[in-house]
């Protein structure tokens, strides 16, 4: 009974989530990728993977619901992955998986068919299968756990820096006390994550598009307004461009408003040559020594904003964004008016601007999870791992002080995630690895 508890937990659910949120949440982003999954036209800004995937379920699914079956299967499996792992009573098995898959912020987020959603589900999996590793030594779960990790970052371009400290413990698991060894290790399982990634996400007779200008147009934008003057490579502008301009359509918290007007004139849609893509790079690079101040004054508002400390003024829409956006020709689909539905969705818009869905929270958990394992006696097994998936958190976070496009929640999801499981795997009783199973 015990071994099944988990997954009988995960399978309702995985029926709930089905019940209440069919056939899922489709922002902007959903929606086009659904349509690229109809009609076939790839767009290599979104992640291919995601796409094809769709197809595939188009096939034997309804649609677009059947994507939302099977993210929401392997978050759940995930979870009971999890769970299982930990070993415990019957009783404990199904209140973790309950009590993470339940979680307000993360059953929010589970309906909405995002990229970063699959990246959650897949990093929980490796975090459960080397949780599994711990219990029932064997390099199956190790191989397993990196087949997760490249999943994971194949859905998720950036999320790379997340997954290095899960696979430094994969190279640690699999070469204890020979460092060298272990970080060949990590090396290795670091470029077959990139490699595979990419072959994943390779679309025939078409070079991969440089989402990077988004950002830094972005914060040029910023420094210009600060400055009161121009300070982008001509040919990236309108010729009509002002400050004023500038001014008119920019948001500290989300940058499409900036690009509504097509006065900035993103790469997406104009050709540049390698010269113009490198004019734009020694410009926005060029901002943090040519005007700090007012540079990192900016990404410091981002940074605010992304981590929930001014969820007062950020629009509810960074976090939930629940209903069908209509698309081109994508068939209208039925609004969600169920009973459940319409008695959760006001409960989890008014705990937008609680604590719960700040992530700032679950990262100091992070860094104070992180802090513990400096404990000689906590630097392996569970607890060791637990500072693994604090590290994953904060990797995953970091980098996006200074390279986040916006302050979408969803960005850092993962934080949540991985702070409750990291609390979790540091919880005295799991450590002590007494667990029956």
């Amino acid at each position: 009974m015990k071994r099944a508890a988990p997954w009988l937990a995960a399978a309702l659910g995985l029926a709930l989530t089905l019940g209440v949120f069919w056939p899922g949440y489709l922002s902007w982003d959903s929606a086009y990728q659904w349509w690229q999954a109809r009609t076939g036209e790839l767009d290599p800004t979104h992640p291919p993977v995601m796409v094809r995937l769709w197809q595939m379920s188009r096939m034997v699914l309804p649609d677009p619901g059947g994507m939302l079956a099977l993210q929401a299967a392997v978050w759940w499996g995930a979870l009971a992955a999890f769970s299982s792992a930990l070993g415990g009573s019957a009783v404990r098995r199904v209140l973790r998986v309950l009590a993470l898959g339940f979680w307000p912020p993360l059953f929010a987020l589970l309906p909405h068919l995002w990229k970063d959603i699959w990246m959650i589900g897949l990093f929980t999996l490796a975090v459960a299968c080397l949780a599994r590793d711990l219990r029932a030594p064997g390099r199956r779960w190790r191989v397993a756990a990196l087949l997760a990790l490249v999943l994971a970052c194949a859905f998720r371009f950036n999320a790379l820096p997340g997954a290095l400290p899960l696979l430094a413990w994969i190279g640690w698991r699999e070469f204890p006390g020979r460092r060298v060894a272990a970080t060949l290790a990590t090396l290795g399982g670091t470029a077959v994550v990139w490699l595979v990634g990419a072959a994943l996400n390779y679309m025939p007779g078409q070079r991969p598009v440089p989402v990077w200008p988004v950002v830094a147009m972005w914060d040029i934008a910023a420094v210009s307004i600060a400055q009161d003057r121009l300070l982008f490579p001509p040919e990236w502008v309108s010729d009509d461009l002002t400050v004023a301009d500038l001014r008119r359509d920019f948001q500290p918290y989300v940058n499409v408003p900036s690009f509504e007007s097509g006065q900035l004139r993103l790469n997406l849609y104009y050709d540049y040559t390698p010269s113009q893509f490198a004019d734009l790079r020694v410009a926005w690079l060029g901002l943090a020594r040519a005007f700090p101040r007012d540079y990192f004054a900016h990404r410091l508002e981002v940074s605010a904003y992304l981590l929930g400390l001014r969820q007062d003024a950020q629009p509810d829409g960074l976090v939930l964004q629940p209903g069908v956006v209509a698309f081109r020709d994508n068939p209208a689909l039925a609004t969600h008016t169920g009973a459940l539905h319409s008695a959760l969705l006001p409960r989890l818009a008014r705990a937008v601007d609680t604590p719960l869905f700040a992530p700032w929270p679950y990262l100091l958990l992070a860094v104070a999870l992180l802090l513990s394992a400096a404990m000689p006696s906590r630097r392996r097994g569970l607890p060791g791992l637990a500072a693994a998936v604090s590290a994953s958190s904060l990797g995953r976070a970091l980098p996006l002080v200074l390279l986040a496009p916006s302050s979408d929640f969803r960005y850092l999801g993962w934080c949540v995630m991985a702070a409750l499981l990291a609390a979790l795997l540091a919880w005295p009783r799991a450590a002590e690895g007494r667990a029956s199973r």
